[in-house]
């Protein structure tokens, strides 16, 4: 719900006062615009700055870094790595903090790019 209150907030700003006044296919593209500007960071990391912070990765988060990005489901990558399911998960939450992300859709559109180049 905090996401529709910003969106309404930041509609009310824009100066349109009720709901009433905007098509409904306006509404869905302001709604969608305004959501992808509250969600994506104004500054985007460059190749060489994410390159850096993948490897500042231990070892092991750089192995359950790469599984995710292949695509392995946490419990897949968990089992593949030899540890347990709340290990790995562990080891999730570092990666998502030191790389600045906050989910693993966020984590593979980011750092696809960069692969096994580092």
């Amino acid at each position: 719900m905090a996401l529709f209150d910003r969106l309404k907030h930041m509609l009310q700003i824009e100066g349109r006062t009720s709901d009433t006044d905007v098509s409904l296919d306006q509404k869905k593209k302001s709604s969608k615009k305004l959501a992808r500007s509250v969600y994506d960071s104004p500054i985007d990391d460059t190749e060489k700055e994410k390159e850096k912070l993948v490897s500042m990765l231990t070892a092991r988060e750089a192995d359950l870094y790469y599984l995710l990005l292949e695509g392995y489901t946490l419990k897949e990558a968990a089992k593949e790595l030899s540890v347990k399911y709340s290990t790995a998960n562990t080891h999730m939450t570092a990666i998502y903090k030191k790389l600045k992300v906050n989910s693993r859709a966020e984590l593979i559109i980011k750092y696809r790019a960069i692969g096994r180049s580092v």
